[in-house]
């Protein structure tokens, strides 16, 4: 039977549970009893995150351990620097690759320490047990570790029963809480739990760094897989989008490339060969060992936020089969175990029409009747063979709400120089506010504030900004009282995307050379269309935000003010990972 185990930073482990309390130093030693004896290689990325999500530092990471050694040995690899320790009598002596570096310094300028990474901790001698306390409803022991050449102590929230290390708390000499880690997802790698991915919060600059484990190997090593971050992958897919179609649409738009994202995902889960190659490389996954759980990560997070109370916001996925086609059950299992879709059979060469008012209703129901006749007469077809569809719905109230007698008709400069009056709200409070030489950045938290719209107002009336990845992490936000206006709007776009993505690089999927024989164990597949409609409407309140898109697969045959009064572009995006939810332009908010 494979151990269970917990990696934390380095490693903390699991081991039986005891009725006693121990003294710490007694707890520490029980831990390293129960460390595996093999030699094991652990490899991710290190990333510092703003307080608003966006990534300001990247490095590859590498961690080596052989606890079994006649004197065990931990090695990091942290960008180009390094630190070698071995424990002889239970002294751990380092070795760093930067003689300038202890225990105590900071790693390339991350907000974290040596010592947060290394998490040597369980040799450490004059530990102490300061008590126990529940950590998400689980009895802990507490036990404070002092840090080498340091004032600090690392305290511990041990698991009483498991022996799982739930979170670390870096304190000063005066016990005033300097860093905070704790345990975010864990992932089962080679028969082991391994805590996948892990985050440290920097009190006092509020900068978030995560290590994201992405592969594990015992003794012998073998390529490594590289990293995914889902979020990444869906903002750089709202980037790609968006310039494809904002260079060939005018007007109004808005988008969910989340949605989008997760549509395609379910229909790579059934791509092979080329065809899966240029579906990952175009949709930036990771793999398909990495891109399905990394999503439904994803997905449960944003599903929790909705338990808070806060706000709305829900996502779901289902597949409408033909009756008498053979879908292969593992492609139906891949699609229930990381997306959770709904699978109901309909007949599809007798009843098209049917079938269709079938899908549309489901996305009804599951956008609040936001979204209606996603998928089109005609769409549908006696060849449709399968139909993948995901839905989400947002609505949320500012955090500080504009008030409606406030809201006045003002003029609305459109693109070409003329004026529309619109139904402009305004406010005056502390918001976060960014500048780039190209346009200023408005961030308006909404309730509970685990998402946030951003508007970027161009510097320029009649040009809207470039959007990159790049431009958008660096985002430098500065708490201000700011003069807000910002116009009431409806938006409602559609659009029919198989030109478009076959465009940024996947024209197989959509040609009759396609492979889709993970989802039939043949090559009788391919996407027919990929449809997405999204709908939004900002008032004095907050935002409610709709969008789902459907694949159908055939058979081959500005301070102090901040005035929005001219076109701007405008993201919904939920904060802790950074990932864009929506986004939109609006050229002229009197349309819908």
């Amino acid at each position: 039977m494979k151990k269970l185990l917990w990696f934390v930073f380095v490693c903390s482990c699991v081991f039986q549970a005891y009725s006693e309390p121990l003294p710490a130093d007694d707890i520490l030693a029980y831990v390293r009893t129960k460390l595996p004896t093999d030699s094991i290689q652990l490899t991710g990325t290190l990333k510092v995150r703003t307080k608003k999500g966006f990534t300001q530092i990247r490095l590859p990471v590498e961690m080596n351990l052989d606890w079994g050694a006649a004197n065990p040995t931990a090695s990091y690899q942290i960008g180009k620097e390094s630190l070698d320790i071995v424990w002889k009598n239970d002294q751990p002596n380092y070795t760093f690759s930067n003689t300038q570096n202890r225990p105590t310094s900071n790693i390339l300028d991350t907000g974290i320490t040596w010592a947060d990474l290394s998490f040597s901790v369980l040799w450490w001698p004059n530990s102490q047990l300061v008590g126990e306390e529940k950590k998400i409803n689980r009895p802990c022991y507490v036990v404070d570790v002092p840090v080498p050449e340091s004032s600090h102590i690392m305290r511990l929230w041990i698991e009483k029963k498991m022996g799982m290390l739930l979170e670390v708390r870096t304190l000063d000499a005066q016990k005033k809480e300097l860093r905070r880690m704790k345990i975010k997802s864990i992932k089962k790698m080679d028969g082991m739990w391994v805590a996948k991915d892990l985050e440290i919060k920097d009190k006092a600059s509020g900068r978030i760094t995560t290590l994201q484990i992405t592969d594990l190997q015992w003794n012998a090593p073998q390529e490594t897989a590289m990293a995914f971050d889902p979020a990444e992958s869906i903002n750089q897919l709202t980037i790609d989008l968006y310039k494809k179609l904002s260079a060939k649409e005018e007007g109004n738009l808005f988008l969910s490339p989340y949605s989008i994202s997760t549509a395609l995902a379910m229909v790579y889960g059934g791509a092979a060969g080329e065809t899966a190659e240029q579906m990952n490389r175009t949709l930036h996954f990771g793999g398909p060992g990495a891109t399905h759980p990394a999503l439904s990560h994803l997905q449960t997070t944003f599903n929790g936020i909705q338990k808070k109370g806060h706000i709305e916001l829900s996502t779901a996925n289902s597949l409408w089969p033909q009756v008498d086609y053979r879908i292969l059950p593992d492609y139906l299992a891949m699609t229930q175990e990381f997306y959770g879709s709904t699978i109901e059979s309909v007949d599809y060469k007798t009843d098209a029409e049917g079938a269709r008012k079938k899908i549309n209703g489901w996305v009804e129901d599951q956008t609040n009747d936001r979204i209606q006749d996603l998928v089109p007469e005609g769409m549908l077809s006696p060849l449709t063979r399968l139909v993948l569809a995901n839905a989400i719905y947002f609505k949320g109230d500012w955090a500080i709400r504009f008030k409606a007698e406030h809201t006045r008709p003002t003029a609305f400069k459109r693109i070409d120089g003329t004026t529309v009056d619109v139904p402009m709200m305004s406010q005056t409070a502390d918001f976060k506010l960014a500048h780039t030489p190209d346009f200023q950045a408005l961030e308006l938290p909404y309730e509970g504030g685990d998402l946030s719209m951003l508007i970027l107002l161009p510097s320029e009336s009649d040009q809207l900004p470039l959007l990159d990845e790049k431009t958008l992490e660096s985002l430098e936000f500065h708490e201000m009282e700011v003069r807000v206006q910002l116009p009431k709007f409806k938006l409602e776009s559609t659009f029919q995307l198989s030109t478009t993505l076959a465009a940024l690089g996947m024209p197989l999927a959509f040609s009759q050379q396609a492979n889709f024989s993970g989802m039939t164990g043949t090559r009788d597949l391919f996407i027919g269309e990929v449809i997405h409609k999204a709908f939004v409407e900002i008032n004095e309140e907050g935002t409610e935000a709709a969008a789902a898109t459907a694949l159908g697969m055939r058979a081959t045959s500005l301070p102090p003010g901040f005035e929005a009064n001219y076109p701007f572009i405008f993201l919904i995006r939920e904060n802790h990972t950074g990932t864009i939810l929506f986004i939109g332009r609006v050229m002229d908010p009197t349309k819908y």
